[in-house]
């Protein structure tokens, strides 16, 4: 079971074999992720909402099928997790679809919003392939953590349009699981791409790339924290620190 989620020019330590250290680091930060999104789906579902970015999912679908069907990829491990991640996506693009449109704050957007999503999809997806091509980004690695980046800054936005929607599909769990998720694939991801890439002439864009996210995760991951901490004295019908009572 375990040689057939190994690479077939297996190499102890190298780039693409799954129990190198860094690999290892990479996979429990691929759990994370999965575990991020089943916070998401669990809290949107409640709050009938979506809980990431309109932009952030249809990138991540159009990323998550290339990922999936499209670009080779030699480890079987990481091919398993990218279909997982796909039909996970799946689910979340769902509950956009279900719940998206209600929730615009712009008027165009609401009214074609399906076409919107749509177009957003294919344009991400004939982008991120077209920059796999020309850039011979091996395993779309780079173009993955251009979308997170994406993604982390587009989650602060979001934190403040939700937080006037009475923070629907906010949840602390899943931010912090991003987060940590990240992490995890940004240390591996500087091993692997560092080993199968030469032509790149260093990793200082990637660096670029995973200081961004992290700051910007650490950043909603404050938000997200903040605003429950102060929802939950009102969830418990108590009345706020420092409120007056009302005679």
């Amino acid at each position: 079971m375990l040689r057939s989620l190994l690479p077939e020019n297996y190499v102890v330590g190298g780039p693409y074999d799954p129990l190198a250290w860094f690999n290892i680091v990479g996979e429990v930060g691929c759990v994370f992720w999965v575990l991020a999104y089943a916070f998401i789906i669990r809290q949107c579902f409640k709050d009938k909402s979506y809980g990431l970015p309109l932009v952030a999912i249809c990138m991540n679908l159009a990323w998550e099928f290339l990922a999936s069907w499209i670009i080779p990829n030699p480890v079987p491990l990481w091919h398993l997790f990218d279909r997982v991640w796909f039909f996970v996506d799946l689910v979340i693009v769902y509950q956009l679809l279900r719940y998206g449109r209600s929730l615009q704050t712009i008027p165009e957007v609401r009214q074609h919003f399906h076409w919107v999503v749509a177009g957003t999809t294919v344009l991400a997806g004939i982008g991120l392939y077209t920059f796999y091509l020309q850039y011979h980004d091996l395993l779309g690695l780079v173009g993955a953590f251009m979308i997170n980046l994406v993604m982390s800054v587009s989650f602060v936005f979001f934190y403040f349009s939700r937080r006037h929607q009475a923070g629907v599909g906010l949840s602390v769990p899943a931010a912090l699981c991003k987060m940590l998720g990240t992490l995890g694939t940004s240390i591996e991801c500087h091993y692997v791409i560092g080993m199968t890439q030469p032509w790149l002439g260093g990793l200082s864009f990637l660096h670029f790339l995973c200081v961004s996210i992290f700051l910007f995760d650490a950043l909603y991951l404050y938000l997200v924290a903040k605003a429950a901490l102060a929802r939950a004295p009102a969830a418990r019908g108590e009345r706020p620190a420092g409120a007056l009572a009302v005679a």
